[in-house]
């Protein structure tokens, strides 16, 4: 599964740390090193898994990988690229189980009503749009219910390799790191330098699928 493909292609830089899991290449490259760190971080994102298909790259804010180390490491990234690749499958299947007979539906459909039924074919296209439009509502629903189920598992098999109360102390630590970050954001203009910004060129990519592990990961 593609996650960030643009992002990817663009960390080119050498990474600061790198693991294979499963026969996948991960790669971490530090956020404040690259263009995206105000895209990101000021919005409370701090660690970006990236993919073109088959390895990987994280991009993580570098205050936030040194408090939260233990969540990348080996067994932890073990269960997180499970996650990924699962719900991977399942949304690739569940796209099967909708679209193509969506589309071949709309086709018989149509075809009929233009053969048979001609003074109607703007009202039966009309319903068959509504139709189409129903079915991806409820596609994704279903997709987004059993990520979140397979989120959930995989947030509890973390918990259970690295324990409950290290875990729960990893959770705090993350916590501290969103208020000391974001208290330094706040401190008054008057006592930082103004930099001129009017040039710099923000790179934009859609946010990957991410449930509530992007949190923790």
């Amino acid at each position: 599964m593609k996650l960030n493909p643009k992002i990817y292609k663009k960390l080119t830089a050498e990474p600061f740390d790198k693991q294979v899991v499963d026969g996948k290449n991960i790669e971490f490259h530090y956020m404040n090193d690259t263009p995206f760190l105000l895209q990101y971080a000021s919005r409370g994102r701090f660690a970006v898994w990236t993919s073109d298909g088959q390895d990987y790259k994280v991009l993580i804010e570098k205050a936030y990988y040194e408090a939260l180390q233990d969540f990348y490491q080996f067994g932890v990234n073990k269960i997180w690229l499970n996650f990924l690749e699962r719900i991977s499958t399942v949304s690739s299947k569940v796209n099967r189980w909708f679209i193509i007979p969506t589309i071949i539906l709309y086709i018989v459909v149509a075809g009929i009503a233009y053969r048979f039924f001609p003074q109607y074919t703007l009202q039966i296209l009309l319903g068959l749009i509504v139709l189409v439009v129903i079915s991806n509502i409820f596609q994704s629903r279903l997709v987004n219910k059993k990520v979140k189920q397979e989120n959930i598992d995989a947030q509890d098999k973390i918990r259970t390799l690295i324990g409950i109360e290290d875990f729960d102390q990893l959770v705090k630590a993350q916590e501290e790191h969103y208020q000391a970050y974001f208290k330094f954001e706040e401190e008054p203009l008057e006592n930082t330098p103004i930099e001129d910004t009017s040039n710099e060129d923000i790179m934009y990519d859609e946010n990957q699928v991410d449930g509530d592990k992007n949190d923790s990961q």
